[in-house]
């Protein structure tokens, strides 16, 4: 069922997406060989709670974090953990960011150093499809 959304509602879920967005490129630059994803959520949650915002997913159906990451070809919404990411990893990182009401879900997936030649066709062609979907997208 499609919920048309008010202009108030829009405008909340905009701002929300902005934060959310602006989350995922301080991730960017924390990505390296040597971090864990927990380190990850862990950064996440505080610079949510910074901008007056929280994670929607932490705590829905007893969900413990505020992200959900995948390294590699683990499967998709795997918990964070405690190991450290390795140069050629590719990870993903998933959130839904809650900021006065407005929702924003987003999963960016980062390269960890230098990663194989298989990996970067693997990650140019789904950001191809993505952009591919956008442009064949209808507002009505």
């Amino acid at each position: 069922m499609i919920t048309i959304k008010t202009k108030n509602e829009i405008d909340l879920m905009h701002e929300s997406g902005k934060l959310l967005a602006s989350c995922h490129k301080e991730i960017a630059k924390m990505i390296k060989p040597g971090i864990t994803t927990q380190e990850i959520n862990t950064f996440v949650e505080m610079y949510l709670k910074k901008h007056g915002a929280t994670s929607e997913q932490k705590d829905y159906n007893g969900y413990p974090y505020a992200i959900c990451a995948s390294v590699n070809d683990e499967m998709c919404h795997a918990f964070p953990a405690d190991v450290p990411l390795t140069e050629g990893d590719i990870v993903t990182i998933d959130m839904v960011v809650n900021l006065n009401g407005g929702l924003s879900d987003s999963a960016w997936t980062y390269r960890v150093g230098k990663v194989s030649d298989e990996a970067e066709k693997l990650l140019l062609v789904a950001e191809n499809a993505l952009y591919k979907g956008v442009d064949q997208a209808v507002i009505v």
